[in-house]
C-alpha cells in the first residue's frame, strides 16, 4: 500500500470534520490512504480570550507541523486563517465554499428580533457583537468560549439567551437543526464558509493533486475578501466583514468595517471578462474596498502604506488628519536563528539590573523572539522580568498588546502623536539611564538603539528577523499602475526595493518618503520622489502626505 498522506487536524469535532472531508477527496484523486494526526494549538486554551490580540491561535501550531515534516497537509477554516502568507506554505487549495451567512442559535426558539431587552447573546466575534448591537442595541453582548457542542450547550443551560454561529459550521457537523435563524443581513466574515487546504511549498507532487480540489469561484472571491483584511490592516480584533459574488464577468464585493462604534461600508465591483490575472485582480478589489471603508472617494484617493506586517502607527497618524489609508505587504519576515545576541538579552531579562526597560518597536519582534527560543522560554523570562522589576514601552498600541499577552500589564506607550522611535526617545527622556533591551529586524533604523546610547543607556541589541520582498506580486500593483492610489509611501531602502521589484508607478502617483535615507535609496532606484518626511515618524510623514 502506498504511504498515507499525514493530514494534521485539532482535535475538535469541526476540525475533524473539515479535514475528512479534505483527506476523502485528496485519497480519491491521489489513489492513496490517508491518516489523522491530531495537534492540540494554542486555540483550544479556552481560558484565553480570543480578542486576546494574538493571531492564528488555531493555525501556528498547525503550520509548524507541517514545517517540520509531522504532517504533510493541514486543513483551516479560511476565516480563520492570518492575512500575512508563511514562507514555506502554501494555500493549495480552497475547496467549494458552503453557505457564508451566520446563524442564530437561540434557547426558546426566539428570532432576532423577537429577543427581550437586555438579552444575553454570546459571540467573541468583533464582527459580529457589533452587527448584532447595530441591529438590537438593546442587546447584552458576551464573549463565548468552546467548540460548536458547547456554544449550543451554553445557551440550552440558560447561561445565555442566544448565540451566533457559522451556518456552514453547524451543517458540516449536522447540527444545523439548531439554527433558530439565518442572519441574512449579518454581512459574514472574509471567507467564511470556506476551507484553506495548505501544504508544504515544495512538495509539488501533492501541489498538484490538491489543486484538482481547488474551486475557481471561491479562490476568486475569499481572495476578493481577504485582501479587505490586509487593507485595513486587520487584527484578530478588528470588526471587519466582506462577502463578494460573481455575476457574469463581474466581480462584486461588499465590505464593512467598525472601529470604537464607527460603522463605515463598501461597494465596489470589477470587471473581470478577459484580466490575464483575476485572482491578482479580485485583491486589487478587496484593497480598493478597503480604501473605501478608510474614507476614500472618487475625489480622494487612499494612500498606500508598503508594508512588512503591520504599520498600525502611520495608518492611524494619517487617518487622524483625515487622509484615507490601505496597506498592502511587499516584504516577508525570515527568522534569524538564535545567537549570542538573543542569549545575551534573554540573561540580562531574567537577571535585570535596576533600571532595566524592555523596549519593543514592532508587532512583529516578541513572536518572532518566541519562535526563535520557544515560546515556554520566553514566557518564563518574561514572567521572571516581571517579578524582578523590568519595565516595558512599546512604540504603539499593537506593538504594546504583543507585551501585554506575555505578561506585562503596564507598557508605556507614547502618548504623543510620535508613535515611533522618536517618541519612545520622548518617554525615556525622564527616566535615569539604565539598561535598554531591544529585540528588533535586522532591517530597522538606528533611530532608536543609536539614540539611546547617546542618551547614555546600555542597549542590549537582538535581532531576531529579516526582512525580504515578497515573492508574488502584492494585488496593489494594479492600483499603483493604474493610478488608483494618491500616493505610496515608502519607510525603508528594504521597502524601496520591493516595490520596485513588483510594480512600476502610474505618474499620477505621489512618493513619498520617510526620511532622507529611504529617499536617497528610491531616486538610486529610479523613482521620482514627491516628498520627504524629515524622519519615519508617523506624525511628520502624515503631515508630508497631506501637504
Amino acid at each position: 500500500m502506498a504511504d498515507a498522506i499525514r493530514l494534521g487536524t485539532r482535535a475538535s469535532v469541526l476540525a475533524r470534520t473539515q479535514s475528512a472531508t479534505v483527506g476523502d477527496a485528496l485519497a480519491e484523486v491521489a489513489g492513496r490512504p490517508w491518516v489523522e494526526v491530531l495537534v492540540r494549538t494554542h486555540g483550544d486554551d479556552t481560558s484565553v480570550p480570543l480578542t486576546s490580540g494574538r493571531p492564528g491561535l488555531f493555525v501556528s501550531t498547525l503550520r509548524d507541523a507541517l514545517l517540520v515534516g509531522d504532517v504533510d497537509v493541514i486543513v483551516h477554516s479560511y476565516k480563520d486563517l492570518p492575512s500575512e502568507p508563511v514562507a514555506g506554505i502554501v494555500v493549495a487549495a480552497v475547496p467549494v465554499r458552503a453557505d457564508p451567512r451566520d446563524a442564530l442559535v437561540s434557547r426558546e426558539g426566539r428570532r432576532l428580533a423577537d429577543l427581550p431587552r437586555g438579552a444575553i447573546v454570546g459571540t467573541s466575534s468583533p464582527r459580529r457583537a457589533a452587527a448584532l448591537l447595530r441591529m438590537r442595541p438593546d442587546l447584552e453582548v458576551r464573549p463565548i468560549r468552546g467548540n460548536v457542542d458547547t456554544r449550543v450547550a451554553k445557551v440550552r443551560s440558560g447561561e445565555y439567551d442566544a448565540t451566533v454561529l457559522a451556518v456552514a459550521g453547524l451543517a458540516r457537523i449536522g447540527r444545523d437543526h439548531e439554527i433558530t435563524e439565518v442572519l441574512a443581513d449579518l454581512l459574514p466574515a472574509p471567507a467564511q464558509g470556506a476551507l484553506a487546504v495548505e501544504c508544504r511549498a515544495g512538495d509539488e507532487v501533492l501541489r498538484e493533486w490538491l489543486a484538482r480540489l481547488d474551486d475557481p469561484d471561491t479562490r476568486l472571491t475569499t481572495s476578493a475578501e481577504r485582501a479587505v483584511l490586509v487593507g485595513v490592516d486587520a487584527a484578530c480584533t478588528t470588526a471587519v466583514a466582506a462577502q463578494a459574488s460573481i455575476h457574469g464577468s463581474t466581480l462584486r464585493l461588499r465590505a464593512e468595517l467598525t472601529i470604537d462604534s464607527r460603522h463605515t461600508d463598501a461597494d465596489v465591483s470589477v470587471d473581470l471578462h478577459d484580466d490575464p490575472d483575476p485572482v491578482l485582480a479580485a485583491g486589487a478589489l478587496g484593497l480598493r474596498a478597503a480604501g473605501v471603508l478608510r474614507g476614500a472617494t472618487p475625489s480622494a484617493r487612499p494612500v498606500l502604506l508598503v508594508r512588512a506586517e503591520h504599520d498600525d502607527p502611520d495608518a492611524a497618524a494619517l487617518e487622524a488628519r483625515g487622509v484615507p489609508v490601505v496597506s498592502d505587504p511587499y516584504l516577508r519576515r525570515v527568522l534569524r536563528p538564535g545567537g549570542d545576541d538573543v542569549e545575551r538579552l534573554l540573561a540580562t531579562l531574567t537577571a535585570p539590573a535596576p533600571g532595566t526597560w524592555l523596549v519593543v518597536t514592532s508587532p512583529a519582534a516578541m513572536p518572532a523572539l518566541a519562535d526563535v527560543v520557544g515560546e515556554q522560554r520566553v514566557a518564563a523570562a518574561v514572567a521572571t522580568a516581571v517579578r524582578r522589576g523590568v519595565r516595558a514601552a512599546a512604540t504603539g498600541a499593537r506593538t504594546a498588546d504583543t507585551l501585554r499577552s506575555l505578561g506585562f500589564l503596564d507598557v508605556a506607550v507614547p502618548r504623543s502623536q510620535h508613535a515611533s522611535a522618536a517618541g519612545v526617545l520622548e518617554l525615556l527622556d525622564g527616566e535615569p539611564a539604565g539598561t535598554v533591551l531591544l529585540p528588533l529586524g535586522g532591517q530597522a533604523l538606528r533611530t532608536l538603539p543609536d539614540g539611546l546610547a547617546a542618551r547614555g543607556w546600555d542597549v542590549v541589541e537582538a535581532v531576531v528577523y529579516d526582512t525580504e520582498p515578497v515573492t508574488e506580486r502584492p494585488a496593489s500593483a494594479l492600483l499603483l499602475e493604474a493610478g488608483q492610489v494618491a500616493a505610496v509611501v515608502l519607510r525603508s531602502p528594504s521597502a524601496v526595493r520591493a516595490l520596485t521589484g513588483h510594480a512600476r508607478v502610474s505618474g499620477a502617483v505621489r512618493i513619498v518618503c520617510a526620511g532622507p535615507t529611504t529617499a536617497r535609496a528610491a531616486t538610486e532606484a529610479g523613482l521620482r520622489v514627491d516628498a520627504v518626511a524629515a524622519s519615519p515618524d508617523p506624525a511628520a510623514v502624515a503631515a508630508v502626505v497631506r501637504g
